[in-house]
């Protein structure tokens, strides 16, 4: 490559001496008529002719130069190409991720999410993680946080803050929230992750609470309250529902 590069610079420079030596060689062979018609003429249809040959050949030659250099350049890049080191990924383990065990485990897959509208962007990806779990027809346990206060201390609590959902866990590891399952699913690495999990044949609904995990009390009605008697006083009072959550609901007799 540095070859052609100093011919190409060593023919540029000696076009200006090519074109004097043109003009003084076309000076002495002409006669003296010819020399005075060609200095009262502006441009001598001859010396003018000659020149442009002689010009198309030099940068035919400089074209030719030119083209070597590009062609050696693209060969050294692919040759740099080559010898760069390839990176090739490999999807992650389950032991990659931090092991938290939420409490109550005793399903593999436990995801806590939030029913409730007021945040759109929180809502909208408690049902896109959803969604993939569904996807993949596999067997979670969902911990509605709005519903049941005990889900969003428990939440607060193993991850040490006030997070938000959604949040998921896989075996006893915590995969992380909505952008990192996102990602893992998009690489193709999320379903290595579910391999192994207990799948299910059809979409049922459960007839008692209609998947959302919670019922109504039946004790207090979704009161929270419920009346006694006081014998000794001959009277009554309303007490706080002990077989009901803050919400008035119970955990579904037939699903949970």
């Amino acid at each position: 490559m540095k070859g052609a590069r100093g011919r190409l610079l060593r023919k540029l420079k000696l076009i200006p001496t090519t074109i004097n030596n043109l003009k003084q060689g076309l000076v002495l062979q002409l006669n003296t008529p010819d020399v005075i018609c060609i200095q009262k003429c502006s441009t001598p249809p001859f010396y003018e002719d000659h020149k442009g040959n002689n010009l198309a050949e030099v940068e035919t030659e400089l074209a030719e130069d030119k083209l070597e250099v590009e062609a050696s350049n693209l060969s050294e890049a692919k040759m740099e190409l080559n010898s760069t080191p390839q990176v090739t990924l490999s999807y992650p383990s389950l032991t990659d991720f931090e092991e938290i065990d939420p409490p109550g485990g005793n399903h593999p897959i436990i995801l806590y999410t939030t029913s409730l509208r007021g945040i759109r962007k929180t809502y909208q990806d408690c049902n896109t993680i959803r969604f993939l779990l569904r996807s993949f027809k596999i067997i979670y346990q969902e911990r509605d946080v709005s519903l049941h206060l005990e889900y969003r201390e428990e939440l607060w609590k193993i991850l040490g803050g006030k997070v938000i959902p959604p949040k998921l866990f896989i075996k006893g590891r915590y995969i992380g929230g909505a952008d990192e399952v996102v990602g893992l699913h998009e690489m193709g690495w999320l379903g290595k992750l579910l391999e192994g999990i207990p799948t299910y044949s059809t979409d049922c609904i459960c007839t008692g609470c209609a998947n959302m995990r919670f019922s109504i009390c039946s004790n207090c009605c979704g009161s929270c309250k419920v009346f006694t008697s006081n014998w000794d006083n001959n009277d009554g009072l309303f007490i706080r529902c002990p077989e009901c959550n803050e919400n008035g609901l119970v955990k579904c007799p037939i699903c949970c």
